[in-house]
């Protein structure tokens, strides 16, 4: 005779099940977590703490930087290549960098990834500059640059799923009620102050993955999310942080502990999960920022070091600052950002060969393609 073993008590009760036809569509409760409300026991406390701390010094780090821009840039490409990942789409930092230098269309992945950038940029100005808060019109758009390729028209970029689906053993709940689900996480991230701005920024993420309103993308727009929440809260002044770093390197825990959500009523140990993910993902953001720091400082002594004339040291001085915003660069790209003749750019970038800062990774007679690889070491490491 065999038994079944016992299932776990919940925790709490998160939602209920709709039957339709043969399948049981989960439902969630709307947030906050209530019977019991959310338990802050010793762990979350010193988690948040530490968490809070790193965003801190990582916001700190990034006022120091003499050109923030660049820094943000290459930080978002690290995140949405991780992000990415998370979801099977597998491409190169080399490869994003590369789009547009090679006269050739980039493949489906890379231009997943390139619109991962899009769509952060496309939620950013309308949360940043536009002082929206975060609703549905901002998701959708964000999910309209993201699933925006082609052949993609099966993902309906920019519109919630008009299907049901299934995720592992998750039926998330029928179209028909995802746009009220969405308006209920709409007023818990925006007008919920009843836990701190990094909890629910965590509660917000696991909500978003269980209503799972899109037929492609849910993932990458739910990490997307986490980033806009964290803005909006003022706990990181730009994009410089990224989250999939932990979720990638424990993806098969992250899809547990969020099903366990919706399984076991555990957004407790969700939420000290995702802290962690916060916690190192800041600290290695910081260190290569700190690297980076170190990188410049090293070239600059290089280029002031040498016996050039100095003209040229002020033109090399000039070319890695924009190596550092792009660091695989072609002549012509370089001669548009410098305003110097053909001849004079390509004489710039031969020196900085030389001098080992770029490295040409083409052997065409023209479209030379250069990269700036100690940069790119320290981004990827």
């Amino acid at each position: 005779m065999t038994t079944k073993p016992l299932a776990k008590t919940p925790i709490r009760i998160t939602g209920s099940y709709e039957k339709l036809g043969e399948n049981s569509h989960f439902i969630p409760d709307p947030l906050p977590p209530k019977n019991p409300q959310f338990q802050f026991d010793a762990e979350i406390i010193e988690l948040h703490g530490k968490a809070m701390l790193a965003l801190g010094q990582l916001n700190e780090m990034a006022k120091r930087l003499p050109d923030t821009k660049r820094f943000v840039k290459a930080y978002v490409i690290k995140e949405a290549l991780l992000s990415s990942e998370i979801e099977g789409i597998n491409t190169t930092m080399l490869d994003v960098l590369t789009h547009g230098l090679d006269g050739q269309k980039p493949d489906k992945e890379t231009q997943l990834v390139l619109n991962y950038s899009k769509a952060l940029d496309a939620a950013m100005a309308m949360v940043v500059d536009d002082k929206m808060p975060i609703v549905s019109r901002v998701i959708l758009a964000a999910h309209k640059a993201l699933m925006s390729v082609e052949n993609g028209g099966h993902a309906s970029p920019g519109k919630y799923r008009q299907q049901s689906v299934r995720v592992g053993n998750l039926i998330p709940p029928t179209a028909q009620k995802v746009p009220h689900l969405i308006s209920d996480l709409e007023k818990f991230i925006n007008n919920d102050d009843s836990l701190p701005a990094l909890i629910r920024a965590a509660l917000t993420h696991v909500q978003f993955e269980t209503i799972h309103p899109f037929l492609d993308g849910n993932g990458r727009i739910g990490r997307l999310l986490i980033l806009l929440n964290l803005i909006s809260d003022k706990l990181l002044i730009s994009p410089i942080i990224y989250p999939s770093f932990f979720f990638k390197k424990n993806h098969f825990e992250y899809y547990v502990k969020l099903d366990k959500v919706r399984s076991e009523g555990d957004f407790e140990s969700w939420v000290k999960f995702f802290l962690k993910s916060i916690i190192e993902s800041a600290e290695d953001a910081h260190k290569r920022a700190q690297e980076i720091e170190k990188l410049e400082q090293k070239i600059l002594e290089k280029i002031f070091a040498s016996e050039e004339s100095s003209l040229a040291k002020e033109q090399q001085k000039k070319v890695l600052t924009i190596i550092f915003k792009t660091p695989v660069i072609s002549i012509s790209k370089l001669q548009e950002q410098i305003k110097k003749t053909y001849n004079t750019t390509e004489k710039i970038i031969s020196k900085l060969v030389k001098q080992k800062i770029l490295k040409e990774i083409t052997k065409n007679k023209r479209n030379k393609i250069f990269v700036f690889a100690d940069y790119l070491k320290v981004l990827q490491g």
